[in-house]
């Protein structure tokens, strides 16, 4: 009979051995008074919309969710949206079996297990990159606006300001890479793929699930790629048809490979770096046109007078072509672009041999192929 009793309770035992090993206690502090009393809540991102999972309340600056993980899912930690903060107010978080630490303060931290302490980590030295950025796009701005700003210091910051960029790029792509099969690292991925090189995406997603990889949304990244892919440097344009300012029908074919070197400059009238970047295109253009340069301007506004008094606005004398369709237009996606100004120049056959070509880099370009 005690024998009986005492399987009886090392079975017991072990059976709740086994359910506390998919327990998660999430532990959160609050530094700021404000949310006080207010609500936090657990949510689960979806397609469509944010959903509630779980609330607490914020007292004496703490909050805590408890509940068991069958599996590790992605979860935001969400204070009061009605409280004003000067600080982030959402994070996310990867619920799995353990402990895992919330802290809402003037950097907002999350860990406790492996996961959420790697991501924490990689979140920090990101916000120390981004700091950094912000800086250097501070120091840009005083040196304009002062009236300070020469060439070489202007060469001095994009430099710095790419090699930071590099940073943020190499630490976002190695922390997707290493947990492409959690949740936590699927949504980096999601949210920064626009960032990385095409063979660093590719080999992200080598790695990645097929269930993963049947997601609509990561689908459309796939799709991205592989126009990205199609448009790549050393390949040939690829046409399409749109209309000019009086709304005849124009192809980028009726310029492109006809024997001349064609910059196709992607824009628009409300775009302000494009607006910064079109004296550069005008200067390379006035020069180089006579030599055998044509430009084709493709226009992602929306309304026709303000497209056509930005092409009279910036003194752009080249064609001209737009849907007015703005990032709806077939073209965004047929160019993998992701932000204006997007320039691409093409060799006399119509392959593309330089993108983004910026400031001076276009004119020194442009003195190399035609001397």
């Amino acid at each position: 009979m005690r024998k009986l009793i005492y399987l009886t309770i090392m079975a017991g035992l072990v059976l709740m051995s086994c359910q506390n090993n998919k327990e998660y206690k999430v532990r959160g502090e609050v530094a700021n008074e404000a949310f006080e009393g207010t609500n936090v809540y657990l949510q689960k991102m979806t397609d469509d919309a944010m959903i509630i999972t779980d609330t607490s309340v914020v007292r004496n600056g703490e909050f805590s969710f408890s509940g068991n993980a069958e599996v590790a899912e992605l979860r935001f930690v969400t204070l009061d949206e009605t409280v004003n903060a000067e600080h982030d107010i959402r994070v996310p978080v990867l619920i799995e079996p353990g402990k895992i630490n919330v802290s809402f303060d003037t950097i907002v931290t999350v860990g406790g297990t492996e996961v959420n302490n790697a991501y924490n980590n990689m979140r920090q030295e990101q916000q120390a990159l981004v700091k950094q950025i912000r800086e250097v796009v501070e120091r840009f701005n005083a040196a304009q606006s002062e009236g300070t700003l020469t060439e070489s210091l202007e060469a001095e910051v994009n430099q710095e300001y790419d090699n930071i960029n590099k940073q943020l790029i190499e630490l976002n792509y190695n922390f997707a890479k290493n947990n492409i099969n959690n949740e936590l690292g699927q949504y980096l991925f999601i949210t920064s793929s626009s960032m990385f090189e095409p063979d660093q995406q590719r080999d992200i997603l080598n790695n990645a699930s097929d269930s993963f990889k049947a997601k609509e949304n990561v689908k459309h990244i796939v799709g991205r790629l592989d126009n990205l892919e199609r448009v790549a440097i050393g390949k040939k344009f690829v046409d399409f048809t749109l209309a000019d300012p009086q709304g005849n029908e124009v192809s980028l074919s009726d310029y492109a490979g006809q024997g001349k070197y064609v910059l196709v400059d992607f824009w628009a009238a409300w775009c302000g770096p494009c607006r910064r970047e079109m004296p550069y295109v005008v200067s390379a253009y006035e020069k180089y046109k006579s030599k055998g340069f044509e430009v084709v301007g493709v226009s992602f506004d929306q309304d026709h007078e303000t497209w056509t008094q930005g092409i009279k606005d910036l003194n752009m004398t080249w064609p001209q072509m737009s849907d007015l369709q703005y990032w709806s237009s077939p073209v965004v996606d047929l160019y993998a672009i992701v932000g204006i100004p997007h320039t691409i120049l093409l060799d006399k056959e119509g392959v593309i041999i330089e993108k983004n070509l910026r400031g001076d880099s276009l004119e020194a370009k442009l003195a190399e192929l035609m001397p």
